[in-house]
């Protein structure tokens, strides 16, 4: 694929080389480019569905405006589930950076602990990433944790008011990270600190230093603590969630997402008996074959309650996002509406995604504007272009 940005990249160098940098107060390299190649498409436009009555009433949050009904205490609004320990909720969520580069990472340390789940295409639409939210659970340790992205920073931090955890980022990427108004919930490794930690033989001996920093969830909350950053979520918005499955679904039980370039191709089938979808990857990069994805702490492969594909527009940012080999940034536009499923209870429901703003959750509703609500439990967020370098999608059943 990279023959297809070879223009791209000339023209970004050339104008890389023609600006002058800027004074960035951060620990981090400035950016030294402000000029977009390509220039970003404008955002899709608002629109307003009203939910009809006999549509599933949406929960509300559990700090919002002046006499809307709390949700009840205890109740996770990222699950629909009410959780042993009410306290686990007054604490931020962790957005944390997952590596899902080559079979070295796999199998990754606590993805089945997280309550939701973003695969994303990033580095030139040559691969993807993770980014995993823990609130009502934590693991021992997660990871391996890699570098902060353009979605992290202009959506997912916004959307969950979370802590974001991260290994780095590019010169560019760090100075978009050093002008948000949260850039001191913002977590990296420091030698001073153990929230972070190296281990040299997770997932097996030998692994290359690269993919060896894995998050501790416990103490990172407790330097959140004497940050005084770790105060429970103004707004977080919940997601509609009911355990009577919506008519009109269509049967599926076996979907894939074929990523561009390294992929990775991405497999999701539905098992009856547990009500959950299990993970498969075939990893492009290393030729390996189609496996069940493994969390390494549990030695149980990866199954969530609810899968939702999220199209929407991308761009190539104005910066190098994998500088030693000058693949340009990815952005996402996750604030309108466009096109979505929402794969739960062995069906397949096509709908629309909405989001007014970086700080409201996502949101599905059918075409009528009805909510459509998702199965009590975890959710795992696959995002994909709607307009450029598109994975092959294919449904079916067993």
């Amino acid at each position: 694929m990279r023959f297809r940005f070879s223009i791209i990249l000339l023209l970004l160098t050339l104008t890389l080389a023609a600006c002058s940098s800027q004074t960035v107060v951060a620990d981090c390299p400035p950016c030294e480019c402000e000029t977009a190649i390509p220039e970003k498409p404008s955002e899709t436009p608002t629109i307003t569905l009203t939910p009809t009555a006999s549509g599933t009433p949406t929960l509300t949050p559990r700090a919002t405006q002046s006499g809307a009904t709390p949700m009840p205490a205890g109740y996770n609004p990222l699950t629909g589930q009410m959780v042993d320990d009410p306290a686990v909720l007054d604490r931020r969520p962790l957005v944390v950076k997952i590596s899902n580069e080559s079979p070295e990472v796999r199998p990754q340390s606590g993805l089945s602990f997280a309550d939701h789940v973003w695969e994303y295409q990033m580095e030139g639409f040559e691969q993807t990433r993770y980014t995993a939210i823990y609130y009502s659970r934590a693991p021992e340790r997660a990871g391996s944790v890699r570098s902060v992205r353009l979605i992290d920073v202009e959506h997912l931090v916004p959307m969950y008011d979370g802590l974001l955890v991260y290994s780095g980022c590019s010169t560019g990427m760090c100075y978009r990270l050093s002008i948000t108004p949260w850039y001191d919930r913002a977590f990296r490794e420091t030698v001073e600190k153990n929230f972070l930690v190296r281990l040299s033989d997770v997932p097996r001996p030998g692994t290359n230093r690269y993919h060896t920093l894995f998050l501790v969830p416990d103490e990172l909350w407790k330097e959140a603590d004497l940050r005084g950053v770790n105060q429970a979520p103004v707004v977080l918005h919940p997601l509609t969630f009911s355990s009577e499955v919506p008519e009109s679904g269509i049967p599926t039980t076996d979907f894939i997402i074929d990523y561009p370039d390294l992929g990775p191709r991405h497999h999701w089938r539905y098992f009856h008996d547990t009500q959950r979808w299990y993970s498969f990857t075939e990893d492009q990069r290393m030729r390996d074959e189609e496996a069940p994805d493994i969390d390494m702490l549990t030695d149980k492969q990866l199954a969530f309650d609810n899968i939702v594909l999220i199209y929407a527009e991308h761009y190539l940012a104005d910066f190098i996002e994998d500088e030693p080999n000058q693949l340009a940034s990815v952005g996402i536009n996750l604030i309108g509406n466009g096109d979505a499923v929402l794969m739960r209870d062995g069906n397949r429901y096509n709908c629309r995604w909405l989001r007014d703003s970086s700080e409201e959750m996502i949101s599905l509703v059918d075409f009528d504007g009805n909510p459509l609500p998702l199965r009590p439990g975890t959710v795992w967020f696959n995002v994909f272009s709607s307009n450029m370098f598109q994975p092959d999608v294919s449904f079916g059943s067993r």
